[in-house]
């Protein structure tokens, strides 16, 4: 029988912790199902794993009120990764990231480089609609964001997509703002990272879309020396 050495099993998680993102424990760590688990538990696993875990996830009070998970089921070796903030009432409906009266719009910008949403996989920050059009807490995205990292671990997309000020508030320790990272690099892991606004802001104030332009460019940039 194997013995049990707490020493291990604390640097096991730390280290885990921190192949996560996080350069401080959370102070609600061990309440996280996902990251609380028996050191055989933490090693890796495939998608199908990690889409089960996300669907029976109920580590926040968004459980009790969402409709379903929103995730995007079409993992299929995708070597790019969209990542957006939070559902709305159309993707809490229909499940899937990235739908509704949004999806043309994010359709028209990554046609203008030449790609199409279909050739992303698609994620979002926080994955359950907070009620009443609220924005996420933070509790939820901290608890919520763990999943987003486990999601690039078994992935490994080259490149990442980010809109919104949530994706910003996760990969980035400092509190910044979108739009003082938006258009430069960031390498997370071995994937790197372009921030721009959401397509919802630019509906709000047109005044964005010369600024996304140039980030797209930025992206189809490092996607043509990436891929050739």
């Amino acid at each position: 029988m194997k013995s049990f050495n707490p020493l291990r099993e604390i640097l096991t998680h730390l280290k885990y912790l921190q192949e996560l993102g996080y350069s401080e424990v959370p102070k609600d760590y061990f309440s996280f199902p996902l990251l609380y688990r028996k050191t055989s538990e933490t090693s890796d696993f495939g998608f199908e794993e990690l889409l089960k875990r996300i669907k029976s996830c109920t580590s926040c009070d968004l459980h009790r009120i969402r409709k379903q998970v929103v995730i995007d089921p079409n993992f299929n070796n995708k070597s790019l990764m969209l990542i957006g903030e939070y559902p709305d009432r159309e993707e809490d409906f229909s499940g899937e990231p990235f739908s509704g009266a949004i999806k043309e719009t994010l359709q028209k910008m990554l046609l203008s480089i030449g790609l199409k949403k279909e050739d992303f996989y698609c994620s979002l920050v926080v994955k359950c609609k907070p009620p009443a059009g609220r924005l996420p807490e933070d509790e939820e995205i901290t608890t919520c964001k763990n999943y987003i990292f486990q999601e690039i671990k078994v992935l490994k997309p080259k490149l990442i997509l980010a809109l919104g000020n949530l994706p910003v508030k996760i990969f980035y320790d400092e509190p910044l703002s979108l739009s003082s990272v938006r258009g430069s690099p960031f390498r997370y892991r071995n994937s790197m990272i372009i921030f721009t606004y959401h397509p919802n802001y630019m509906l709000k104030n047109p005044a964005v879309k010369r600024a996304i332009w140039e980030d797209l460019k930025t992206f189809k940039r490092l996607y043509e020396e990436i891929f050739g």
